[in-house]
């Protein structure tokens, strides 16, 4: 008796989940490059592109935001803040607002890195996703935040 094959579909391609491992797989090894470069990881790159984005719109930095804004997990993100810390790249205090939170800061070295890093990298996104036009990359988008608002909402809904 054969075994009944218990993949769903057709082809590899037909799943969504392998097309955004492929994806995901070629995009980290196009941005590793430039990471290495810069001595970050895309964990502590994330931080850092958060972090100069609250602070240009003078919001809050506090690590929890931080965490849901990036979705990383707050283990990950105190261990990545820490070591950005050790680099001399963020400092982290009491918050102002909350005396149970923490605030993160750049220093003016991480700030210079990451102006740096940012510019490189929209420059990767723009060629990573060069081949889709306009309204192919703007419905791209849009399908991408819906699917993480889904997600999200479906681990909330979990807890």
């Amino acid at each position: 008796m054969a075994d009944v094959s218990p993949f769903r579909h057709a082809t590899p391609d037909d799943s969504a989940g392998f097309l955004l491992w492929k994806l995901t797989t070629l995009w980290q090894r196009r941005l590793a490059l430039v990471f290495d470069s810069y001595g970050i990881t895309q964990t502590q790159y994330a931080i850092l592109a958060s972090l100069r984005w609250f602070e240009e719109r003078h919001e809050p930095t506090t690590q929890a935001l931080l965490a849901e804004h990036a979705r990383l997990e707050p283990m990950t993100l105190s261990k990545a803040i820490r070591r950005l810390a050790d680099d001399g790249l963020v400092t982290r205090d009491q918050s102002a607002e909350d005396s149970r939170a923490l605030s993160v800061r750049l220093t003016s070295k991480g700030r210079k890195l990451t102006q740096k890093a940012v510019v490189t990298i929209e420059a990767a996104d723009a060629a990573f996703f060069g081949s889709l036009g306009v309204r192919e990359l703007s419905t791209y988008k849009a399908l991408v935040v819906k699917l993480i608002e889904g997600v999200a909402q479906g681990l909330l809904q979990r807890q």
